[in-house]
């Protein structure tokens, strides 16, 4: 137990420390049993409340990651596994892409592309140690023997133009994934938050898709949403956007930052990676939810909400479906998010092939699912390992 701890950075909170010494007590007692995020962090986050706060849950689940993180010199930063930062996939300058895979192990291994929410930084941007995320992801991925790919997601001029920008990575992946040891017939994406715009448009709008077709076995979608109208339409009155939780309209509410001065602040000064800007204080994290930054975008007309529907497209298409809701994700009570359920419930209809697969995630937030990957806690990591697995 010590030496699992004696590699933590210095200058973690007392509280996280001690957090972190009760999940790792809980997962060795619990042997190869699935653990779950124990009393203590579920109490914590019940205090921070239904809101999207990176700053106050990274200071939660960062005593779990190992020492060195984004700001550190160390090479390699992270033993065992080749970590390719900063490649440029596309024209644009923030078309970037941090790769990862194990240094040694077969070719020919599944490619995971994880699209974050927020602004669309590939590290978070809200405190320094939110800066250990989402490096997790990517060594999550190589220690179940996938490549990952995390992409930097950024907005467009048109609407459609963040899930090109999706198409772009794939298109890149076909054709570079055996450089890094993947599988190029054998891809999936996982989304978190505002990353569901881009994702959910490019799965459901096949004119956007490369000459190889959609690319992706599967698709992991987390705590968010996007258009599938006519189903889950605004009423008159609300603004745009998909519903988050239980309540459609924008995007949650961001959190506080831990009193640590700003999402931009905490714990001194943030490095930040090529492509990639940290959001001004006191800006939402959530973002807009068709990927782009800055105030709510204007509600288009119900004809125009429906020619940009991915409904048709999902309906049609083969890539199998994974969808997760957190427990303390704003509006939530107890069950999954409408967005979701009516999703299901739309896409069943159509036989038990189409039919995606639904984890209600007890005692997360919306930053906790992706922040615990790479931890003891493998309440989210587990059932996205069994989706992947399970998919031909």
């Amino acid at each position: 137990m010590k030496s699992a701890l004696k590699n933590n950075r210095t200058g973690l909170s007392t509280l996280s420390m001690a957090l972190a010494t009760v999940l790792l007590t809980a997962a060795g007692a619990a042997g190869t049993a699935q653990a779950q995020v124990p009393e203590n962090i579920y109490q914590e986050m019940k205090k921070i409340g239904q809101i999207v706060d990176p700053a106050c849950t990274a200071k939660l689940y960062r005593g779990f990651m190992p020492a060195n993180d984004y700001n550190s010199s160390a090479s390699p930063l992270y033993p065992g596994i080749n970590l390719a930062r900063d490649v440029s996939f596309g024209p644009h300058p923030k078309d970037l892409v941090d790769i990862f895979s194990a240094a040694t192990g077969p070719a020919n291994r599944t490619v995971v592309i994880y699209v974050p929410g927020g602004g669309g930084n590939k590290i978070e941007q809200q405190s320094r140690d939110a800066n250990a995320f989402y490096d997790n992801i990517g060594r999550w991925a190589t220690k179940n023997g996938m490549v990952a790919a995390v992409m930097q997601r950024h907005p467009g001029q048109n609407w459609d133009d963040p899930a090109k920008d999706v198409s772009t990575l794939v298109q890149w992946l076909q054709a570079n994934a055996a450089k890094y040891q993947g599988n190029a017939d054998r891809m999936f994406i996982w989304a978190q938050s505002a990353g569901n715009g881009p994702t959910g448009t490019y799965l459901g709008r096949p004119e956007v898709w490369g000459p190889k077709g959609v690319g992706l076995k599967g698709a992991i979608l987390m705590a968010g949403g996007f258009n599938i109208a006519p189903l889950n339409m605004p009423q008159p009155g609300q603004q745009q956007g998909p519903a988050f939780g239980g309540q459609p309209g924008g995007p949650p509410a961001a959190g506080s930052t831990c009193g640590a001065g700003g999402p931009a602040s905490a714990g001194g000064a943030i490095k930040g990676p090529s492509g990639m800007t940290p959001p001004p204080a006191g800006a939402p994290a959530g973002g807009p939810p068709g990927g782009g930054a800055g105030g709510p975008p204007q509600r288009p007309d119900e004809a125009t909400l429906i020619a940009r529907s991915s409904l048709p497209g999902l309906r049609k298409g083969t890539v199998k479906l994974m969808f997760v809701t957190p427990e303390l994700d704003p509006g939530i009570n107890g069950k999954m998010s409408t967005f979701y359920q009516t999703l299901h419930d739309d896409l069943c209809k159509l036989g038990a092939d189409k039919c995606p697969t639904m984890l209600y995630a007890p005692r997360h937030n919306h930053m906790s699912v992706v922040f615990s990957p790479d931890s003891p806690d493998t309440t989210v990591t587990k059932p996205v390992l069994d989706f992947i697995n399970s998919v031909k």
